[in-house]
């Protein structure tokens, strides 16, 4: 096996010297950060190092069958800890809104997002990489661990979330051979799917009738919207993760290029999300509103109302289209 490359070199030598270790990701976590987590979890607790897992949002239903839910804690208030490995954030307050730096120890950034604010005091940040998943795994190869079915299934999970299922432009053959690989080893590909993709609830269909009813198209047939306010989710009787996948219905509509989903929070303020299939950079148009992400998938938190915040961001996807392709 070859060395491994610095940052990563640096990481593994913490990783090893070190024993007592907080594990986290950013607010509302997808399943990038949620596998990442789940697997470098196992790894290091096979070490027989101390290991926490604490994120500030609770842990969704549709990801409660990975085996790191009976270990998931929820605190605004992070233990006592030695080394905090921050996985798929891209700055230190997609963490926690409001979180202080002295909060944690030694930090440890592991990221994939191209504009990541370098805030850890080492920083392993590779935007070529499909998720934060695929690093997490070139880092386990580097320790004295044995990957098991724990570690492949949440490897695997990562990588298809943020790959959408390999179907999004960041799908390289090298993230093939990866996935290749964990399905050799073991990684359980038909019940990772099932469990994420094949498994809705009454309520969430309900929430999708309600979504489908509210979706809109524009310019042209080239952007696609969608919006579901708190009196809806109520009515529905869903819960705010069962609307996760909303946004890829509309990305589905034939000829829309740029599509955005806002739901309404229970605090009032608003969750956007954002999706491209035509080269539009999505993430600048999120980062305009607070948030970021990836160039196909991005999205933030905003102000209301609904319908000022879905005209506001109309008129910025609007603009990013006719700029990337002119108005055809």
């Amino acid at each position: 096996m070859s060395p491994a490359p610095p940052p990563l070199a640096e990481i593994v030598r913490v990783l090893k010297e070190r024993d007592d270790f907080l594990i986290t990701t950013h607010v509302d976590p997808d399943g990038d950060g949620l596998g990442s987590q789940c697997a470098l979890y196992w790894a290091l607790t096979k070490m027989g190092k101390r290991v926490q897992l604490v994120n500030s949002s609770p842990l969704q239903r549709r990801y409660r069958f990975l085996t790191c839910a009976s270990v998931y804690r929820v605190s605004d208030v992070f233990p006592g800890h030695e080394v905090c490995l921050a996985l798929d954030a891209g700055d230190l307050q997609r963490i926690r809104e409001g979180i202080r730096r002295e909060e944690l120890g030694f930090l440890i950034n592991i990221d994939h997002h191209s504009s990541n604010t370098l805030y850890g005091d080492l920083n392993w940040v590779e935007p070529t990489a499909c998720a934060a998943g695929e690093m997490v795994y070139r880092l386990i190869r580097e320790l004295p661990v044995s990957p098991g079915q724990e570690i492949l299934d949440g490897i695997y999970t990562a990588l298809i979330a943020d790959t959408g299922r390999f179907q999004y432009s960041n799908t390289t053959p090298q993230v093939l051979r990866l996935a290749a690989e964990l399905v050799d080893r073991g990684a359980d590909l038909a019940g990772v799917s099932r469990k994420l993709f094949a498994s809705e609830s009454e309520a969430a269909l309900k929430v999708l009738r309600t979504g489908l009813g509210n979706l809109r198209i524009h310019a042209g047939g080239r952007i696609g919207t969608m919006t579901l306010s708190r009196r809806e989710l109520a009515e529905s009787g869903a819960v705010d993760d069962d609307t996760e996948n909303l946004i890829n219905f509309v990305r589905k509509v034939d000829g829309v290029e740029l599509s955005l989903f806002l739901r309404e929070r229970s605090d009032g303020r608003l969750k956007l999300s954002l999706r491209s299939k035509n080269g539009v950079d999505v993430s600048r148009i999120a980062m305009r509103f607070g948030g970021g992400g990836h160039p196909y998938a991005a999205g933030a938190v905003m102000e209301g109302p609904l319908d000022q915040a879905l005209k506001t961001v109309l008129e910025a996807c609007t603009a990013a289209l006719l700029k990337e392709h002119g108005d055809g």
